[in-house]
């Protein structure tokens, strides 16, 4: 059985490692959003082709990533609570007007 469900690596040390890196991050973040009096509901941050910067130990130009931070209007947030009910079309039109805060890319 599976220590870590869902997921290849079953080391110990490791997993701690990654989720202590995890709270680092998010922390950085909460902290950066706290020091620039920036409120935002959400943000993502994604990369592909790590792998190719690696070996450099630093993002390199074969590495594309992207960071956003998302804030949502009030009625994006009524619907994706449940607390009002759209129609699809309705939902994709709002859902469409949604546009991120910051990116950076």
């Amino acid at each position: 059985m599976e220590k870590y469900f869902g997921q290849q690596c079953q080391d110990d040390t490791l997993n701690q490692k990654f989720r202590e890196l995890h709270q680092k991050l998010v922390n950085e973040i909460i902290s950066f959003c706290k020091e620039n009096n920036i409120i935002i509901d959400e943000f993502h941050l994604n990369a592909d082709n790590v792998e190719g910067s690696i070996p450099f130990g630093e993002w390199k130009s074969c590495t594309d990533s992207c960071l956003s931070f998302e804030k949502f209007t009030e009625r994006y947030k009524n619907i994706i609570s449940f607390k009002e009910k759209v129609s699809n079309a309705e939902w994709q039109k709002i859902k469409f007007e949604q546009e991120p805060f910051l990116v950076s890319m």
